[in-house]
């Protein structure tokens, strides 16, 4: 097995079997590797179908979920089949008693069509099972394939609207640094992960079986350490107008003989030549801070809803273009009313649109074209154009 995470093989969500959420009554799709595009019109159910993939691959089994049945397939690149089944504990169905209190989804996991955890069976209480001779313990699925010898899987959503507290971007985060028993333990700020990562980089940069560690801690010692991920930097300034991106080197420090404490950690962004705090940035480039920010460091698959919205034309342009080269090692799952992001999958990639659609009798349903659709959208790029102009001008504008 890969000792190097990214050289491990990787997992895509492959097919989902949804029941019972808001729209969403009872819906089969599944996707593609990279770049899936999810199109359709207002109260199709595009944002419940995102929510309910989002919830379910978090779940566990304390989870007190909203949904009525999941089934999730993922596939890895060495071929072996992952399924997670997640239903939603109803009492009715397994006498009360037998069932303890903190059980709200009974769990199925199925490798490979071995089904190798049941919670559904009263008789089957395992955490554990063998895989290739390793014992692997299952909590969620965030941390199984990590233990299986593949690639993590976290899935991010990113909704059209940020977060409202942004700690570290738009208020100032405090970075606590304390002893207990000749012991250092580091108190970040509540942030985004690849923000954490730095403040783990910098507390990796002092010796914890130092005793003088305090009194090293200054403001220039700090700043040399506070680097801003230049990955995320490199495409911030090939794909938005963020030509730079620094923290903010007017720290506060408070010492005592047993804690220091950090203050006014912010970030700041370089904009036509000028530093600028995030108040002064514009919506539509807060957002593309956002989301770069977020899929550059994101593992498994994304989640987008709307990426278009409150972004230039050219910039959504640009974005869609840093999404396409990003799900090369990612798979990526977003929603769109723009049909110009559609020009970013090439007639081979036909089969990476979901089409949604709302039902008064089954209610949201997602489909893929059409073999007939397939072959005249094929017709029109190669003789006519861009996808994006068929869907407006032509009958696929229907869907």
């Amino acid at each position: 097995m890969p000792t190097e995470v990214a050289e491990r093989p990787r997992v895509y969500l492959d097919k989902v079997h949804l029941k019972g959420y808001k729209s969403i009554e009872d819906l089969t799709i599944d996707f593609q590797k990279g770049l899936n595009i999810l199109i359709g019109k207002n109260g199709a159910g595009k944002s419940n179908f995102l929510e309910f993939i989002h919830q379910a691959a978090h779940t566990d089994a304390n989870s007190k979920i909203l949904f009525k049945y999941a089934n999730l397939r993922f596939l890895s690149e060495d071929n072996h089949t992952f399924v997670l089944e997640l239903e939603k504990a109803t009492y009715n169905r397994i006498d009360k008693e037998s069932i303890p209190d903190a059980i709200n989804v009974f769990e199925r996991l199925i490798i490979d069509n071995q089904t190798v955890l049941d919670t559904t069976n009263e008789s089957d209480s395992r955490t554990a099972f063998l895989y290739y001779g390793r014992k692997i313990f299952y909590r969620k699925l965030t941390r199984l394939f990590i233990n299986l010898g593949y690639q993590n899987i976290y899935p991010l959503y990113i909704k059209f609207n940020l977060p409202n507290k942004l700690t570290c971007i738009d208020i100032p985060g405090t970075l606590r640094i304390g002893l207990e028993n000749e012991f250092y333990y580091w108190i970040y700020p509540d942030t985004l992960p690849f923000i954490s990562e730095i403040f783990w980089k910098v507390e990796s940069s002092y010796d914890v079986d130092d005793i003088d560690t305090i009194s090293k801690i200054s403001v220039p010692a700090i700043n040399e350490h506070l680097i801003f991920n230049q990955d995320i930097v490199s495409s911030l300034k090939k794909f938005t107008p963020i030509e730079d991106v620094k923290f903010n080197t007017s720290l506060n420090v408070y010492k005592d003989e047993k804690s220091v404490t950090i203050e006014n950690i912010k970030l700041e962004f370089l904009i036509n030549g000028n530093w600028l705090p995030w108040s002064q940035l514009s919506d539509g480039t807060r957002r593309l801070f956002f989301i770069v920010s977020e899929v550059i460091y994101a593992t498994g698959f994304v989640l987008i809803e709307e990426p278009e919205l409150g972004i230039h034309p050219h910039q959504f342009h640009l974005l869609m273009n840093f999404l396409k080269e990003q799900s090369e090692d990612k798979q990526i799952i977003l929603s769109t009313h723009s049909p110009k992001a559609l020009d970013h999958l090439n007639e081979n990639e036909l089969g990476n649109i979901l089409i949604a659609e709302y039902d008064l009798a089954k209610g949201t349903q997602i489909r893929h074209l059409t073999d007939e659709e397939t072959d005249k959208a094929k017709e029109y790029i190669k003789e006519v154009g861009f996808l994006s102009d068929y869907w407006l001008l032509s009958d696929l504008e229907q869907w």
